[in-house]
């Protein structure tokens, strides 16, 4: 099962994401959490204390290599075990972390060689390993724009109650359909009371986007990042968390044992 969770920024996307990575793992799966946001944080989610640093995957893990034709194309240079055992970081119950890479200086320049990275070691990941792996993708669109959620099972959109998160929900469903990914699903975040539910429920309608689960308005995940603490380990039995853990195990019961 090969898990995407994208949405616009400040939506609660890498709350989702981490969380559903946790889910998965307190419950016995194998999981592997990507990081694939320039502004990383999907490490203190999941529970990796806030003190520790995650180095990113090095940008030069790609090489150009000649063809039986005589061009040249781009491959990585370690397989994708190599990449998770050389890379991925050790999380709380049994997760592997890999962290794509992230804007270290001003001025640094653009990314454009890590998200070429980024987009062949994901592709390479998702087509070759068995874990259950959930990427919490860039946020926006630009994601869908170099194609590194293409091999995915699903894509989960977060949204909130506000007409901008709503319609990058209605622009990413748009854009994720010319990469044939076959399940893209809203993910209603911070709902506070029927009136955020029924506006999220009427746009996402008319819209054609299917809804697969709601997560409430929780000051749990406020106060876990306050306190620099997984949502997951601040409270376990909040709403929030328990609303992910409701969809982490709809997921489980669609895709775990097909993929």
């Amino acid at each position: 099962m090969k898990v995407a969770v994208s949405g616009k920024g400040g939506s609660g996307k890498t709350t989702v994401s981490g969380t559903l990575a946790r889910s998965f793992a307190e419950d016995g799966l194998d999981v592997l959490a990507i990081d694939d946001d320039e502004n990383p944080n999907l490490a203190l989610t999941l529970g990796i204390d806030r003190d520790r640093e995650v180095p990113p995957i090095p940008g030069d893990l790609l090489k150009r290599v000649e063809t039986a034709e005589g061009e040249t194309e781009l491959e990585l240079a370690k397989t994708p075990d190599e990449i998770v055992a050389d890379y991925g970081a050790a999380a709380p119950a049994g997760i592997r972390m890999l962290k794509m890479g992230e804007v270290d200086h001003a001025g640094s320049g653009c990314m454009c060689r890590a998200h070429s990275t980024a987009r062949e070691v994901l592709s390479e990941v998702v087509e070759q390993r068995e874990e259950v792996t959930v990427m919490d993708m860039v946020a926006g669109v630009e994601h869908l724009g170099r194609g590194t959620a293409k091999d995915v099972d699903t894509l989960l959109v977060v949204v909130e109650p506000y007409y901008k998160s709503l319609e990058t929900g209605r622009r990413t469903k748009e854009l994720a359909a010319e990469l044939d990914i076959p399940d893209v699903r809203a993910v209603a975040n911070k709902v506070r009371d029927e009136d955020d539910r029924e506006a999220i429920e009427e746009f996402c309608a008319d819209n054609d986007l299917d809804i697969a689960a709601v997560v409430p308005f929780d000051d749990a995940v406020r106060h876990a990042d306050q306190d620099g603490t997984a949502p997951f380990d601040y409270d376990a039995d909040s709403g929030a968390v328990r609303a992910i853990r409701g969809l982490a195990d709809d997921l489980v019961a669609t895709y775990v044992g097909t993929a």
